[in-house]
């Protein structure tokens, strides 16, 4: 659990330095599989750090 805390203060950071997030950019800065990445993203979600909208080719707005 301890490791999903830092994975999730990382992946804050990480968006804090793009406009766009999307799974694929979660899993290949993270070295993360599919699953993680989704779920890693509905927390970025829920914690309203990414918008809820999807915008193909690009992601979701940060």
């Amino acid at each position: 659990m301890q490791d999903n805390k830092e994975l999730l203060q990382q992946a804050i950071l990480f968006a804090q330095e793009v406009e766009h997030i999307s799974v694929s950019s979660l899993q290949r800065k993270f070295l993360i599989g599919y699953q993680q990445a989704t779920e890693l993203l509905q927390c970025l979600i829920e914690n309203k750090i990414c918008a809820v909208d999807f915008t193909p080719h690009y992601g979701h707005l940060v």
